[in-house]
C-alpha cells in the first residue's frame, strides 16, 4: 500500500537562481516532516535547474520531485501541472524568491483538523533594504467558508495563495486561471473559500515575502488585460448567487479594489515607463461609479480612493507612492 504524505508543496520556478535555494533549505528544514515538494522549473533561461539538481544531489531527500516544462506557461500553468501530480492530502505553495519559517507546517497542518479546510496566517514583509514587517490578513478566527469569501472580496484576507494551507479536495474540479499572471491568487482564493466548511486565520508570521523590483509582481506594467481572465474564470466557477443579492456589493467592491491595484502598479512604474500611463488613465476610465456606490456601504475607505483616482489622479499618485515607499522601500 503507498503511503502519500500529508502535505505537497508546490513551487514554481523562472529564471530564480539566486533565491531557489533559500527557498528549498526553507523547506526542509521544517519542524513538520510529512510532506513532498514539487518544484515545477518553468523553462528557465538561467542555471536555475543546475542549482536545485545540485541542492537534490546534496541532499539525497526523496520527498523533492522535479518537473522540467520545455516550454513556458506561466504562473498558473505551473501550479496545475504541480497540482495534478500532488498526493498529500492538503497543499500548499511557496514562490520561490519567498520562504517558509521552520513552524509553517507545523502550525497550519495542526489548524487543519475536523471540518476546517483552509488555513491562513500571517508573514513577513522583507523590503528590499532587508528590514521586514509584520503583516497578517485584518480577518482573524473562525468562520464559514461563505463568511471567508465576502471577507477575500473585501480585503479583509489577503489575496495571496502563499500564506494559506487547503485541503486538496477543495481544488476538484477548478485549476488556477491559465494565462493569467495577476489577481490570479485572489480568484482561485474566493473560489476555495466558497467551497470550504470553515476556513481559520492567524495572525503569527509564518513566512517571509520578498519585494522585488524585478519579480513579476513589481517588475512589468501592468494592464487592466491582466486581471480579465482571472475576472472570467471567478465568474465562470463562482455560483451567479454568491455573486449577486447580499454578494453583490462585495463582490462589486472586489472589481473596484482590482481596479486600484492595476492603477497603483501602473503607477509604481509610471516614473521610468511612461507607457504606464495607459494603464492608469485606462483603470481610471474603468472604473463604475456603481462600483463605487456598492464600495461606499461596504469599505468607504475604498470608495473614496477610486473617487479620488478617477477625478484627481495626480494626487492619488503622490498619496500611493509614499505609502509604497513606507511599506515596501519601493519608489
Amino acid at each position: 500500500m503507498t503511503n502519500f504524505p500529508q502535505v505537497s508543496i508546490v513551487m514554481p520556478c523562472f529564471n530564480a537562481a539566486l533565491t531557489v535555494e533559500r527557498a528549498i533549505k526553507s523547506v526542509l528544514t521544517q519542524t513538520f516532516t510529512d510532506f513532498e515538494l514539487i518544484i515545477v522549473n518553468d523553462a528557465s533561461t538561467d542555471n536555475t535547474v543546475d542549482v536545485i539538481n545540485s541542492i537534490i544531489n546534496g541532499s539525497d531527500d526523496g520527498r523533492i520531485q522535479v518537473i522540467d516544462l520545455a516550454e513556458n506557461v506561466g504562473p498558473s500553468g505551473v501550479r496545475n501541472a504541480a497540482l495534478r501530480m500532488a498526493s498529500g492530502a492538503f497543499v500548499a505553495f511557496l514562490d520561490s524568491d519567498d520562504e517558509f519559517l521552520p513552524g509553517f507546517l507545523d502550525h497550519h497542518v495542526s489548524a487543519l483538523g475536523n471540518d476546517i479546510d483552509i488555513s491562513i496566517a500571517g508573514h513577513f514583509v522583507v523590503r528590499p533594504n532587508g528590514s521586514e514587517t509584520p503583516r497578517h490578513s485584518r480577518f482573524i478566527g473562525q468562520s464559514t467558508g461563505l463568511e471567508a469569501m465576502r471577507a477575500a472580496m473585501v480585503d479583509e484576507i489577503l489575496p495571496f495563495a502563499w500564506d494559506k494551507v487547503y485541503r486538496r479536495s477543495l481544488f476538484e474540479g477548478i485549476s488556477f486561471p491559465e494565462g493569467s499572471t495577476r489577481f490570479e491568487d485572489m480568484s482561485i482564493n474566493i473560489i476555495l473559500d466558497s467551497r470550504a466548511r470553515t476556513v481559520t486565520s492567524a495572525a503569527v508570521p509564518l513566512n517571509r515575502y520578498y519585494i522585488s523590483a524585478s519579480s513579476l509582481t513589481w517588475g512589468r506594467i501592468p494592464t487592466r488585460s491582466d486581471s480579465d481572465l482571472a475576472l472570467a474564470d471567478l465568474h465562470e466557477h463562482l455560483p451567479e448567487q454568491l455573486r449577486t443579492g447580499k454578494f453583490a456589493k462585495p463582490y462589486a467592491t472586489m472589481r473596484l479594489l482590482i481596479t486600484m491595484i492595476v492603477a497603483q502598479s501602473a503607477i509604481m512604474k509610471v516614473k521610468h515607463q511612461p507607457a504606464a500611463r495607459e494603464t492608469i488613465d485606462d483603470c481610471r476610465r474603468s472604473l463604475k461609479m456603481s462600483w463605487v456606490l456598492a464600495a461606499t456601504l461596504v469599505k468607504p475607505k475604498f470608495a473614496m480612493a477610486a473617487l479620488l483616482l478617477k477625478v484627481a489622479p495626480n494626487t492619488f499618485s503622490k498619496i500611493y507612492l509614499r505609502y509604497s515607499a513606507s511599506s515596501y522601500g519601493l519608489d
